[in-house]
């Protein structure tokens, strides 16, 4: 009864020690990937005083967008839900919106 005892534990260390090595092995670059759900990318700026010029913009037309860091660590993205894709890539390209008042 007593080896069984030492015998378990033993056991579940190998056990947990094989899950991690295999765990480890893993693509960490994909693991370390962000995931912003439903969000997508306009824009991309490379200073967050840009991305903060672009997100007022936004503001501007009643779209709520997002800043983060790009992934490569250069500059922001800009996101915004996908319902808003089409007009802020329009408003930031300086088209009007379809149903916008032409007569600015």
């Amino acid at each position: 009864m007593a080896a069984y005892t030492l015998l378990v534990p033993l056991l579940a260390i190998g056990v947990l020690a094989l899950v991690l090595r295999w765990a480890s092995n893993l693509d960490t670059d994909r693991a370390h990937r962000k995931d912003y759900g439903l969000l997508r990318e306009v824009a991309r700026v490379p200073s967050s005083t840009a991305a903060r010029v672009v997100e007022e913009r936004l503001q501007e037309v009643g779209i709520k967008a997002t800043t983060v860091p790009a992934e490569d660590g250069n500059g922001m993205r800009i996101l915004v839900f996908p319902g808003d894709e089409n007009t802020a890539i329009r408003t930031l390209l300086g088209y009007p919106s379809p149903g916008e008042d032409h007569a600015r």
